[in-house]
């Protein structure tokens, strides 16, 4: 069997109930840990609003980006496992947020309808877009921009607070 090739993938990392932070910092280490992904970069980590209508208060927002060696369902499991290791819902339905893990993007398009890459509502969240400015400086696969284009457009004018790495929470 032919090894697969690898993609460059990105993921935003978030939620507003409980410790989001011991979460998000869980969730780098399984990635870490998982043998399909190599070159993880993992931003740090802000306070943002609640973007559109979502239950609870302020949102902790971070972003990864690596390579990644499977298929663009493969990674979607994934994340949907770490979610729920965190007792975290698919489907979430303006509920608060214990954890979301969402891929933003895979190098190379989908193959399912159960996923649409790169993420719709990416471009419009400053929440997404200013965490991946510092793991991602490339065009984003399937818009031919980079984060920081992006983000000079953006017309949310929510507050973006930095909380520093990982490694300070």
């Amino acid at each position: 069997m032919a090894a697969r090739a690898l993609r460059s993938f990105a993921l935003g990392l978030g939620g507003n109930l409980g410790d989001v932070r011991g979460r998000i910092q869980a969730c780098v280490l399984v990635l870490q840990q998982e043998s399909r992904v190599c070159e993880l970069r993992v931003s740090s980590l802000y306070q943002t609003p609640p973007w559109g209508d979502v239950d609870g208060g302020q949102f902790v927002n971070a972003a990864v980006s690596g390579m990644w060696q499977g298929t663009d369902l493969d990674l979607l499991y994934l994340c949907r496992s770490i979610e729920s290791e965190f007792s975290s819902p698919v489907n979430k339905n303006g509920a608060a947020r214990v954890l979301d893990v969402d891929v933003l993007f895979l190098d190379g398009g989908v193959s399912s309808s159960e996923l649409e890459l790169p993420h719709p509502r990416m471009s419009l969240r400053k929440f997404v877009l200013v965490p991946l400015c510092e793991v991602w400086s490339e065009s984003v696969p399937g818009i031919g921009e980079t984060p920081e284009e992006l983000l000079k457009r953006v017309q949310d004018g929510s507050s973006i607070i930095f909380l520093g790495g990982l490694n300070t929470v």
